[in-house]
């Protein structure tokens, strides 16, 4: 007999709800309960529409969390959807699971038995709320986040700008030392090309015009700077452009691998921004705990209210039909011993009938050789006794005399 049958005997007077709502439908499916049954518990309407409201709402947090999540990593709209989806169902299967394994004693209050057979799922409802609020909390703080990024950006650009000249350290002072042997030199140049200009128009100290031997003093001193530069060039002007290359190709890989790590923008990235936001500032941190809070309390409430509830007529039908099942089930074992019995009995009996019948066959059999030994023992006798009266006709004296002698 089903369970459709027995409710339906139980409300004979009564027509057979056969539609709860189409929102109640979709809730009840959500939270596992067995549609059929509940259709005729309507004062257990409400309280399995709500557990199926909240995994509903838990699962649809998760998809939001997971796809947010995943866009960091890929950046890609489709796989956030597709993994936010995935991960929306795995949370939602796995809260039905643990809120319709649930052990319940029926009562409004937590007993130990019900805590303790609870225990594993409630620490893997801390964790789920735990990884669903982690993204989500993200989000809300997207701002703060996003400000800590460009300032985590400042800071490791400067950091690595300094890594880089200190990189560059000897490179710098060789170019600056050359290039203020250079400049020193280019400024002795400029001078001397400005006295010897002044003293060709009558400008110097000597007041007069035209190429005296003071104008050839200095068109010499000039000459020599001159040539002096021109050594200091074909000795360190290539040197000091390889330098200067050098510490431009320095920097600009030093730049690129800056820009490299400032374009990064993935998951890892903005937790670490936001792990540093949260222990900079405590009033954050304590916001993100209250969130996270929250979302623990909303992912372990099924358990809790599955504990928490009383029974009722949707309880004691279910009550009913595994007692029903139970009951069925071991009847159909005793008839599967008893069926397993009978066959063992047959046997016995078959192979207790076989053996008794070897045994006469055997018997008989027995019988008929002793039968069988004795004719022919008897015809052996019979034909021995022939051959010796034979033997006493031929010669009495003879045979009296050999079987005296063997005697």
């Amino acid at each position: 007999m089903t369970m459709n049958t027995q409710i339906k005997k139980t409300n004979e007077s009564e027509e057979l709800i056969k539609w709860g709502g189409w929102l109640n439908e979709f809730l009840w499916i959500c939270s596992g309960a067995n549609r059929t049954i509940l259709r005729q518990c309507p004062t257990d309407y409400a309280k399995y529409a709500g557990i199926g409201g909240t995994i509903l709402f838990t699962a649809l947090m998760a998809t939001l969390s997971g796809g947010y999540a995943l866009y960091f990593i890929f950046h890609s709209v489709e796989k956030a959807i597709s993994f936010g989806i995935f991960w929306g169902m795995l949370i939602f299967n796995l809260d039905r699971f643990i809120v319709n394994t649930m052990y319940s004693d029926g009562k409004v209050t937590i007993s130990w038995k019900e805590f303790y057979s609870g225990l594993p799922r409630i620490i893997i409802a801390i964790f789920l709320g735990i990884v669903i609020s982690t993204p989500l909390e993200m989000k809300i703080f997207e701002d703060r986040i996003n400000s800590q990024l460009v300032k985590d950006n400042i800071e490791r650009t400067n950091a690595s700008m300094a890594e880089i000249d200190k990189g560059n350290e000897l490179l710098i002072k060789r170019r600056d030392l050359l290039e203020q042997q250079k400049a020193e030199i280019q400024g002795r140049l400029t001078k001397a090309n400005e006295e010897l200009k002044n003293e060709g128009v009558g400008a110097a100290l000597s007041g007069k015009a035209g190429h005296g031997p003071i104008y050839g003093d200095k068109e010499q001193y000039k000459n020599t700077i001159e040539r002096e530069f021109l050594i200091w060039e074909s000795s360190y002007q290539k040197e000091l452009e390889h330098i200067i290359k050098q510490i431009g190709i320095n920097r600009a890989k030093g730049n690129e691998d800056i820009s490299k790590g400032n374009d990064e923008n993935g998951f890892c990235v903005r937790y670490e921004a936001f792990s540093n936001i949260k222990n900079e500032n405590s009033n954050l941190k304590i916001v993100s705990i209250i969130v996270m809070l929250l979302f623990i309390i909303i992912e372990t409430a099924p358990t809790f209210f599955k504990m928490m509830i009383a029974s009722g007529p949707y309880d004691d039908y279910l009550r009913a039909e595994m007692h029903r099942a139970r009951i069925a089930s071991d009847k159909r074992i005793s008839d599967i011993n008893d069926e397993v019995n009978t066959e063992i009995q047959i046997s016995t009996q078959k192979n207790k009938e076989r053996l008794t019948a070897e045994v006469l066959a055997n018997r008989e059999l027995m019988t008929r050789v002793a039968k069988v030994q004795a004719e022919l023992l008897q015809t052996a006798i019979d034909k021995w006794r022939e051959e010796e009266l034979l033997k006493i006709k031929e010669n009495p004296s003879l045979y009296i005399k050999t079987n005296t002698v063997k005697t």
